[in-house]
This record gives C-alpha cells, sequence and structure tokens, in this order.
C-alpha cells in the first residue's frame, strides 16, 4: 500500500482533507466566543488563548502544509518524467507529519506550548517537523536530479526554493537552538518572530502554492505558459523582496528605523513580482475564460490567483506607515492573514485536490453539484467572514485614532461585525465539510473516469510546451 505509485501524495492530501475540518471548528468556535464570550466557559480545552493557537496550527500546517506538499509530491514526478524517488520515503514523511502535528496540537490545547506567534509547537515537535521538511527535500531533490525532461518548468523553480527556505525559516524562527523557551529575550525575540511569521507565508504558502496555479492553469486551459520571462521576474521578486517585509508588523515597536525602512520598502516592492504574475496567468488565460465555469480544479486555482493579487495588495498598502497606524491592532490585520491562508491557499490546495485525487485513482469525482454547491458557499460564505473582519477593523482603527475612544468602550460596538463574520464562518465550515466529503466518497467509490488520465511523460510535454 505504502508503496504503490503516488500513494504519499494521496495520504498526505486525504488526511489533509480531514485536519481541514477539525481546523475551521475550532475557528468557528473562536468566532462564536467573540460574540458570545461565555458560550463555552467552563471548558479549559475550549479556552480562547489555547484554542486559538491550536486553530491556527491546524489550519497553517496539517492541512495547508500537509495538502501542499502532496501536492508537490504528484507534480514533481510528472514535470521531470520520473516517479518520486522513494515512495516508501514519502509515506514514511507523511505519516511523521501526521504524528507530530497531532501531538502539537493536543499538546497546545493542553496548555503546553512555547506561546510565539505561528511557533507555538514544543520544541519535540519542532523536531519532528524539522525531520519530515528534510526528508520531503531528499526525495524531491533526488526526483529532480534523475529527471529525463531537462526543461525545469518554473513549478520546480518554486518547490525546489520552498523546500530550501522553509526548514531555514522554521529553525530560526522556532530558536530551536533554545529548546527550554524556543525565545531570545527583549525586542530581538519580536524581530526574529516576524521574520519568521511572515516568511512563512510568503517563502512556504506563497512559493508553494504558485507553482500549484502554473501547473494547473496551462494543463487546464490546455495553453501554454504564457511568459517564460514574467515567470522569472515573480520568483526571483519574491525571492528578493520577501524577505525583508515582516517587519513591517512592528513599524510602532522600539526596532531600529533602519530595519522599519527596509521593511516598507520591500512591502512595496513586492508590487513588481505580484504584477507580473498577475500578468503571466491573466494572459494565459485569454480566450479561455469559458473553462472557468466547467473546470472545478481551474474555478478554484483562479479563484485563488485573485485572491493572491488581493492580499498582496492589501500587505503593500497595510506596511505604509499611515494606513499601518489606523491599522494596527484591529481586527483587520487578522482579516488580512484569513484572506491569504483560507481563500488564497486553501482556493489552490482544493483546486488542486479536485485535480489530483482523480487522476491519482483513475475516477472520476463523485459530485460535480457537491462540488459547485461547496465553491458557492464558499465565495459568499468568506465575503461576509471578511467583511465581519474589515468593517470590525476600520470601526476599531476610527475610534481610537481619530476619536480618542478607549479599547472597553468600543467593544460592544463591535459585537454586528463580529456576528457577521460568525456567520460567514459558518457557511465556510459547511463549505469545507462538503469539499472533504466529495473527497473522500471520490476516494472510496472511485466511479470510473469517462477520459483516461494521461501517463507521466506525455503529462510534462503538455506542461511544458
Amino acid at each position: 500500500m505504502f508503496k504503490k505509485e503516488d500513494s504519499a501524495s494521496a495520504y498526505f492530501m486525504l488526511s489533509a482533507a480531514i485536519w481541514l475540518v477539525i481546523g475551521v471548528s475550532m475557528g468557528l468556535i473562536l468566532a462564536l466566543q467573540f460574540v458570545f464570550p461565555d458560550l463555552f466557559r467552563g471548558v479549559p480545552w475550549l479556552v480562547f488563548s489555547r484554542l486559538r493557537q491550536a486553530h491556527t496550527n491546524t489550519v497553517m500546517f496539517a492541512w495547508l502544509s500537509g495538502g501542499m506538499m502532496g501536492l508537490w509530491l504528484y507534480i514533481v514526478p510528472r514535470l521531470t518524467g520520473r516517479k518520486l524517488w522513494s515512495e516508501p520515503l514519502g509515506n514514511l514523511s507523511m505519516v511523521l507529519w501526521n504524528a507530530a502535528l497531532a501531538v502539537g496540537i493536543v499538546a497546545i490545547l493542553t496548555a503546553h506550548t512555547q506561546s510565539r506567534e505561528y511557533a507555538e509547537f514544543i520544541w519535540v515537535v519542532d523536531v519532528g517537523v524539522m525531520v519530515v521538511l528534510l526528508l520531503n527535500m531528499i526525495n524531491v531533490y533526488m526526483t529532480i536530479a534523475h529527471r529525463v525532461e531537462s526543461k525545469l518548468y518554473v513549478s520546480l523553480w518554486y518547490i525546489s526554493g520552498s523546500l530550501i527556505w522553509m526548514p531555514l525559516l522554521y529553525f530560526i524562527g522556532n530558536v530551536m537552538w533554545n529548546p527550554p523557551t524556543g525565545a531570545l529575550t527583549g525586542i530581538n525575540d519580536t524581530i526574529f518572530n516576524w521574520f519568521y511569521g511572515h516568511n512563512v507565508l510568503g517563502l512556504w504558502f506563497t512559493t508553494g502554492l504558485l507553482p500549484v496555479i502554473y501547473y494547473i492553469v496551462p494543463r487546464e486551459t490546455r495553453t501554454p505558459l504564457y511568459s517564460h520571462v514574467l515567470s522569472l521576474i515573480a520568483f526571483w521578486g519574491i525571492a528578493f523582496f520577501y524577505t525583508g517585509v515582516g517587519a513591517h508588523h512592528l513599524l510602532w515597536a522600539p526596532i531600529p528605523y533602519w530595519l522599519k525602512t527596509i521593511a516598507v520598502a520591500d512591502s512595496i516592492g513586492m508590487i513588481l513580482p505580484v504584477g507580473a504574475f498577475m500578468m503571466n496567468i491573466y494572459l494565459t488565460m485569454r480566450g479561455n475564460w469559458n473553462r472557468f465555469f466547467s473546470s472545478i480544479p481551474l474555478r478554484f486555482a483562479i479563484t485563488g490567483w485573485a485572491a493572491y493579487i488581493l492580499v498582496s495588495y492589501q500587505g503593500s498598502h497595510q506596511a505604509l506607515r499611515g494606513i499601518n497606524l489606523l491599522t494596527h491592532f484591529t481586527q483587520y490585520v487578522p482579516g488580512h492573514a484569513h484572506l491569504a491562508l483560507l481563500f488564497f491557499s486553501a482556493s489552490v490546495i482544493m483546486g488542486g485536490m479536485y485535480y489530483i485525487i482523480p487522476r491519482i485513482y483513475d475516477c472520476r469525482v463523485y459530485s460535480r453539484k457537491l462540488a459547485n454547491v461547496q465553491y458557492s458557499l464558499y465565495a459568499i460564505g468568506f465575503t461576509f467572514f471578511f467583511g465581519g473582519f474589515l468593517l470590525t477593523g476600520l470601526v476599531q482603527g476610527t475610534a481610537w485614532l481619530h476619536q480618542g475612544l478607549p479599547v472597553w468602550s468600543v467593544l460592544p460596538g463591535l459585537r454586528p461585525y463580529m456576528a457577521l463574520r460568525a456567520m460567514g464562518g459558518t457557511l465556510l465550515v459547511i463549505s469545507f465539510i462538503i469539499f472533504t466529503y466529495n473527497i473522500l466518497v471520490t476516494v472510496i467509490q472511485r466511479v470510473p473516469a469517462t477520459q483516461p488520465t494521461l501517463p507521466v511523460k506525455t503529462a510534462v510535454a503538455t506542461a511544458t510546451d
């Protein structure tokens, strides 16, 4: 079972789909607590401070990272013309990944945490995460090293870069050389934490999911990628500019002023690679927009593309000191994070899974109707959900900055916007449950596909034309 071709890819994605339901259910409980603070009084593991950490780590690592690595283990062999270097190693990575994260999430719920944003796991879990990151790096790089296809398609650049950057980021951001606390002291720890916190989004999820869009869009439209040059600009632009943007979360903290200036400049500089990527995909889609409605994977991938453009614009303008003064410490900022993780990242992974799972099991998606309903709930739910964050943040910032009101006096007026967020979150949770059900039943029933899937070497030729 664990030696079968593409089994590691499938098991990474299927386990991630299960984690998705767990992670977003935690998020819905948190959203309800903003409206009804005493709803879960007396339940220690549902205390906001514990559940919020468990929610973010479940979503970021168990769902998004697990699903993303599963996508890679399918895409890389298709773009190299070789089977995965070691299927058993891939499956070992999958088992270790899920085991480590299960331990880490339960530990957080029982109050064992290092209490640093996105770096809450205790040291032993950090070691497990690092082992899997390194094992996957070896597996993917060995597959690329033995490739038949001489060209390195753009998706392979991004995946290769992500596999190098993330272990470095994780080691530095979790201060793994200091096991007792997993932290430095004073303002230095804040600088390290936000170097990691922002780059795990930019040099892991961004660089890990753009290659999925680069793979799916040409395949589903049967159109070559518009420009190799634009893809070069986008890749090296992200590598150059993204590393310094984390400090724009610290514009009002006592860090060196030159570091703040670099963060603002790099944030504005990100417009260049984002614009290059936007135009490359847009021009690839010319004459193919009708496929948006007929292809479920393409619909999710293009939704992720649009969300990436929006979240990148939002991130750049938030770095401006005047706007940052208004939005900092408000719900506008977690709204931005959810746009990145819940709409950009999740869209691309769901699109990738709708594309890949049927091909691994040589079947069709169990229900296109369910997929269409799920997408509608997803888009509508996220609109309300994000709107709740956006309105809450703007009301908070305006009241604090321009009206001089204290925090406590603003809170009662925020409840309607928090309720809007909870309503949208409910639709999102329903959407994700439908998605997981659709994927799992697809694998269980395996209804024969009407058209044969392309073998590895044919897939390479199509993607790299």
